[in-house]
């Protein structure tokens, strides 16, 4: 959960962040969140390594990047 920076229980804005979403269709998603009042700092691009990201800037200033990239990841054995 994510909410609004508020004067209580933890103070205005303890730490600074980013965070990346993985998203099936990175180019309605963009139009949605510029309509939605983001201000869209990097705009739509293909990857050298497969994914179409953007990054934009939320209306509270908060940083999101949003792309199709998703690391494979590698099943686990069990042990001996």
């Amino acid at each position: 959960m994510l909410g609004t920076a508020k004067d209580e229980m933890y103070g205005e804005r303890v730490g600074a962040g980013w965070l990346y979403v993985a998203v099936d269709d990175p180019d309605a998603h963009c139009e949605r969140a510029r309509s939605a009042g983001a201000t869209i700092v990097n705009e739509l691009h293909d990857t050298d390594y497969g994914s179409r990201d953007y990054s934009a800037r939320d209306p509270e200033g908060n940083a999101w990047s949003f792309g199709t990239y998703r690391p494979a990841v590698e099943a686990l054995s069990p042990g001996p």
